[in-house]
């Protein structure tokens, strides 16, 4: 009947015991998706967005771009990966009646078949010669971010043996009854066997074959329970990663009547944040990149995802693999729904501790590292999301940031009227927008510089302020800022979980940026808070606007020749580090322009960190830390610090005022910086400095003139 497997004992049996491993990982599964549906959060649309996603998946899940990131496990895991999926082949055509190897062996006189044979022979090699690596990694090397446990060691056993009995059985099979076309490396193993005792030879092809078939349907039973579930379940997880930029946080709805706000229990979560929890590899990239957890705080990004699918797991309790159906409900009055205790166990203090809870400076370095695209930093703020507007249960030092922001509308306190006091001193007039608009001059305004909170009260930034407005005024452009009618954005209200103050104070942005029609004009903004509020969150409240950070912009004034720097080749060289913002280049890809300003300075030698680009590591004041103390540990700034220092640099470059604030405060306190001699300095301050004078001169003209 199966004449491919003729040799094979007891053959069909194969059916029963594949088939029935690959149900029972169907109900198991199916088991998973009835918590995952228990969800209250929606989920991403299933048939929005196709050809993006199914790139997205091609990058992410088959060509693994990110392993790379390390690239001996990246080598590593490409190829038990994709050694595993060539293998598969074999394993299909078994579980099928050898259907496939009939097909495959038709045309080109069995050609196709005979380079699928050639080809899985190599590839079991290879797999058998990685599979000893990763031994080699969890048992002798162990690099600190792995999770140690069993179930990774049965996994890889069972992937090995997968392969060398398949690769084996092969081998006392061409020992026995002669070569096959294609299989190269077998026959050659094969070649001293062959005198062997043919009852011996048969024999051991059998254990082989069927110890193959019997570790498949092991591995089939075991995945779903094993965090090598991921290995199915990064597909989807893939597929339906978080397309929205992600700098924008989900939206909240306060006057909805059935509104919850943030996140408390599983329920409250959506079925994709359930889903990354069942496909997390437990590799620890995240907890590898995560400042909060290597400067010594509680906060294990790894260790939150695990305890997601750990109470995901216990809500399955006591549901039965084949639920019944709707008669026998009545009938007998089993109920096999998900208990509504199971789903209503609070996340913070079970899958994540309270404090660490607060160590989040919401960096996204957990997300950029993982593999498999789990999105943390959005369930995190779901959980501050619901402490601050249902428990009023955060640090104490917030309330003060919570009252200056809805009262003043500044995290500082500082009363609106002063917040044109960076202005003084300047030798040219900083138009405000109202004036301008009041002349009936707004369609002559080129930019309108959003000044941020920051720049418009810290004395430090305001230095920072003053400079990019003289490059400005330098290019000969028409600006002009909003003044008092300027409020901060509510990126750290809502990054600590208020969003109501945050929708407070951005609805009121929105309205005046659309009153003046700023829609139609360019933002630009030396603050990536500020950059990251308006152009990816605003939106969710009516306003479309073009922001542009200030280092693209300067980079912009440059290229065009707007702005020219002195070009004096006898100034002594001076040595720069950047310390990039992770709202900059993780979250909005800003990443070459700054280097492309710093460039453009002469005697600048740029030296790079070596955390940098997107893989930089945070300054520790994003996430409304800037408000918060940081008693934990090592103080993230002074981490950073100690890495700036590291490279010589005489200069830390800076683009954004929470960093320049924090990168300042470290080399101030760093001992080995005693003598001040490493500042901190905008890019915006470095370029000022340079220009030729002739652009100094600039134009001297209002916008309202």
């Amino acid at each position: 009947m199966f004449p491919v497997f003729a040799e094979v004992p007891a053959y069909p049996l194969v059916f029963v015991v594949f088939w029935g491993a690959a149900a029972f990982f169907a109900l198991v599964t199916a088991r998973h998706i009835r918590v995952l549906a228990a969800g209250h959060a929606p989920g991403p649309n299933p048939l929005a967005k196709i050809p993006t996603r199914t790139l997205g998946l091609i990058r992410y899940a088959f060509l693994q771009v990110r392993m790379f990131k390390d690239p001996r496990a990246g080598v590593m895991h490409f190829g038990i990966f994709w050694g595993f999926i060539l293998l598969t082949i074999g394993t299909a055509d078994i579980v099928t009646g050898g259907i496939i190897q009939t097909i495959l062996s038709a045309p080109f006189d069995g050609l196709i078949w005979m380079a699928i044979s050639a080809m899985q022979n190599v590839v079991a090699v290879i797999v058998l010669v990685f599979i000893g690596w990763a031994f080699e990694r969890r048992l002798i090397s162990k690099p600190a971010r792995l999770t140690y446990n069993r179930d990774a060691l049965s996994i890889l056993l069972l992937i090995g043996g997968v392969v060398a009995t398949e690769l084996f059985a092969q081998v006392f099979e061409f020992a026995r009854y002669g070569d096959k076309p294609g299989a190269f490396i077998a026959a050659a193993i094969a070649n001293p066997l062959r005198s062997l005792d043919s009852g011996f030879l048969e024999a051991a092809f059998a254990v082989l074959w069927w110890a193959r078939i019997a570790i498949v349907a092991a591995f089939l039973c075991f995945l779903p329970f094993s965090k090598h579930y991921h290995v199915a379940m990064a597909f989807p997880n893939i597929y339906y990663r978080k397309l929205a930029p992600r700098g924008e946080l989900p939206a909240m709805d306060l006057e909805a009547e059935d509104a919850t706000f943030g996140v408390r229990t599983l329920a409250d979560l959506g079925w994709k944040d359930m889903l990354d929890g069942f496909t997390c590899t437990e590799c620890g990239r995240c907890q590898q990149a995560c400042p909060a957890w290597n400067t010594g705080k509680p906060l294990n990004p790894k260790h939150f995802i695990m305890g997601i699918r750990e109470m995901s797991v216990e809500a399955e309790h006591g549901l039965p693999l084949i639920p019944n159906s709707a008669i026998v409900r009545e009938t007998y009055g089993l109920d096999d729904t998900i208990q509504a205790a199971a789903l209503a166990k609070p996340i913070v203090d079970n899958a994540i501790p309270f404090d660490a809870v607060w160590d989040c400076v919401t960096c996204g370095a957990c997300v950029e590292a993982c593999p498999v695209l789990i999105e943390h930093v959005d369930k995190i703020i779901g959980l501050r999301r619901n402490l601050v507007l249902e428990d009023s249960r955060f640090p104490a030092e917030l309330n003060g940031a919570f009252r200056n922001m809805e009262g003043v509308g500044n995290p500082w306190g500082q009363p609106p009227a002063s917040r044109l006091d960076w202005t003084k001193g300047l030798p040219f007039e900083v138009p405000i927008v109202a004036d301008v608009a009041a002349a009936g001059k707004l369609e002559a305004l080129d930019v309108l510089y959003w000044v941020g909170c920051a720049a418009a009260f810290d004395e430090r930034n305001r230095k920072v302020a003053r400079a990019f407005a003289t490059c400005l005024d330098a290019a000969g452009l028409n600006f002009a800022v909003l003044g008092q009618e300027e409020s901060c954005t509510g990126d750290p209200a809502r990054r600590m979980g208020n969003d109501y103050v945050y929708q407070m104070l951005a609805s009121g942005n929105v309205e005046t940026l659309n009153r003046y029609r700023m829609g139609e004009k360019t933002i630009v903004t030396a603050c990536p808070h500020c950059f990251n509020s308006i152009g990816n969150e605003y939106g969710q409240l009516g306003g479309t606007f073009r922001v542009v950070h200030h280092s693209a912009f300067l980079k912009e004034l440059l290229a065009a020749g707007r702005l020219r720097v002195i070009d004096d080749e006898t100034s002594p060289r001076r040595s720069v580090t950047l310390h990039d913002s992770c709202y900059m280049a993780r979250y909005n890809n800003v990443v070459a322009e700054p280097r492309d300003v710093l460039g453009a300075v002469p005697g600048l030698d740029l030296i790079e960190m070596e955390k940098t680009g997107k893989n930089t590591f945070c300054c520790g004041a994003g996430g409304g830390r800037m408000w918060m103390e940081e008693t934990r540990g090592t103080r993230i700034n002074a981490s950073r610090t100690d890495q700036a220092l590291s490279t010589g640099a005489g200069t830390v470059a800076t683009e954004c005022p929470f960093c320049m604030t924090m990168m300042k405060d470290g080399l101030e306190a760093a001992e080995n910086n005693a003598a001040g001699e490493v500042r901190a300095v905008d890019i915006a301050e470095l370029l000022a400095e340079s220009l030729a004078p002739r652009e100094l001169a600039g134009r001297q003209l209002s916008v309202l003139q």
